[in-house]
């Protein structure tokens, strides 16, 4: 379904018409309504880490370079997740938030490998540096949650045959409670059947988790081994 039909949903529902054009329209709601859209759909993209806006990205080190830039569509990086090195099945990059202790790391040259990594100025930085060859794997959430009638990627809706990557439905909710809000109207209840639509929608976005009959314990209590080797 295109964002038009979106758009057109909600504006029949609150001035019962629908408008042939939206984002080529000059009429006033439909200007209103093209602008809550690009808003509207922002924000579901940022409220959920949506498999359909998931993507995987591998960085390889030349030996040389230990900042890299974001991909071009980054939006941010999936909540609890982490650096992965593909090539070494129990050591990830650690990932390090407090730039005290970045800066501390880095003085003492202390660190394990593969390495260590933090974000600072829209680029991944690692440290050590990372050898020729070697790979650090994450997933990220896109920011581009639009797509062109033609099946181009975007992060911003601007024509009526554009599609929106996510649910329409959220979207059309999401639209009447903000042209209400926008107008001083009460939207109490558009606001909750749209965020009752959105915690279903987040709910159901990966699917269910399937129990196996005599399946390991530990994978029915998502939990891990534990390393089998003293510490220290």
């Amino acid at each position: 379904m295109s964002v038009l039909s979106a758009c057109q949903d909600a504006i029949a529902r609150l001035v019962a018409r629908r408008p042939n054009s939206v984002f080529a329209s000059d009429d006033e709601i439909c200007v209103e309504i093209a602008s809550l859209a690009n808003e509207a759909a922002t924000d579901i993209a940022k409220a959920n880490d949506w498999q359909a806006l998931t993507e995987f990205y591998e960085l390889t080190g030349d030996g040389v370079t230990s900042a890299f830039a974001f991909p071009a569509n980054y939006d941010r990086m999936i909540q609890a997740t982490d650096i992965y090195d593909p090539t070494n099945w129990c050591w990830g990059y650690e990932h390090i938030t407090d730039y005290g202790q970045w800066i501390l790391r880095k003085a003492q040259g202390l660190g394990l490998l593969p390495g260590a990594w933090i974000i600072r100025k829209n680029q991944f930085h690692f440290f050590p540096t990372p050898s020729s060859g070697a790979e650090a794997t994450f997933p990220y959430v896109s920011n581009q949650w639009a797509q062109s009638a033609t099946g181009s990627a975007k992060a911003l809706f601007d024509r009526d045959d554009d599609t929106f990557v996510l649910d329409d439905r959220l979207l059309t909710l999401a639209l009447i409670w903000r042209w209400k809000s926008m107008k001083g109207m009460d939207y109490q209840e558009d606001i909750k059947n749209s965020d009752i639509a959105l915690s279903q929608a987040m709910a159901r976005d990966k699917g269910s988790r399937p129990i196996r009959k005599g399946g390991s314990a530990l994978a029915r209590l998502n939990t891990r081994a534990a390393w089998p080797w003293n510490l220290g």
